[in-house]
């Protein structure tokens, strides 16, 4: 299919303001106006959404995408940004992981009209944060009396709670098929550098559950938190099995109520 034909005139966009107009009143017709009054209400605001039967909180910080009308009209978007904030990821067996950020960047998302109007992105990447008291926790989880922190050029450190003065050894994170691995690199002994003791073992740390589809590519020390990079494989197809009504339906619901919809049995 030519550019010309991948989204196939200005009459279908007109058409979906028109329906989120009844969910949103007082919205301009446009579509880039429809797109830049949901984002305003959204921005900002503390969101929920269903996972698992449970109410997850979110704050959504920044919902970024250069829909300008022409971009829109011709199908061609670009890339879509969207970040949300203090988010309560529940657990398997129970309570909740706190995560920093969730950061998601939809590459060149292009609208197609046939066989309904739809969303498709080249690609998915998501980005999730936890602070360094959550990477504490975890670590004195599985080896107690141990106190993990971040040590910027991309590692860990970990020093013995009891004698936080003897020294400290660095890690190297790693990424295993269901956890995060982190393996000795350095101990060090005031000025002195050493090889890590060798009964000392990896720290095995098992992943959140994450969504299907999601595959962790890189962990990434910073120097206040750990930052987990995956590839979301399948979001893209199923992206684009999704009606553009259906989404901007999701969109508009999302901004009158603050409440994040399923997106219907599409997936």
């Amino acid at each position: 299919m030519s550019d010309g034909r991948w989204f196939d005139g200005w009459s279908e966009l007109a058409g979906l303001a028109a329906a989120g107009r009844s969910l949103l009143p007082n919205v301009p017709v446009t579509p880039a106006a429809l797109a830049r009054t949901v984002t305003e209400q959204l921005v900002g605001r503390r969101l929920t959404a269903k996972v698992d039967n449970r109410e997850v909180g979110l704050t959504l910080t920044e919902l970024d995408y250069p829909a300008g009308n022409l971009r829109l009209a011709t199908g061609r978007i670009g890339d879509v940004r969207i970040v949300a904030e203090d988010v309560d990821w529940p657990e398997p067996e129970g309570g909740s992981i706190p995560l920093r950020r969730v950061t998601v960047l939809a590459e060149d998302v292009r609208l197609r009209s046939l066989p309904t109007p739809a969303a498709k992105p080249a690609r998915v990447e998501l980005q999730i944060a936890v602070s360094a008291d959550v990477l504490r926790e975890r670590v004195a989880k599985v080896r107690p009396g141990i106190v993990a922190a971040p040590a910027g050029s991309g590692l860990l450190q970990i020093h013995w709670a009891k004698r936080p003065l003897w020294g400290h050894l660095t890690l190297r994170p790693e990424v295993g098929d269901d956890a995060v691995v982190l393996v000795p690199e350095t101990l060090h002994i005031g000025q002195r550098r050493l090889r890590p003791p060798r009964r000392f073992r990896p720290i095995v740390l098992p992943l959140p559950e994450l969504p299907p589809g999601i595959r962790l590519t890189k962990v990434e020390p910073r120097q206040d938190e750990l930052v987990l990079h995956t590839v979301a494989e399948e979001w893209p197809e199923r992206l684009s099995r999704i009606p553009l009504p259906d989404l901007l339906s999701w969109l508009t619901t999302a901004a009158v109520t603050l409440t994040l919809p399923r997106l219907g049995g599409r997936s």
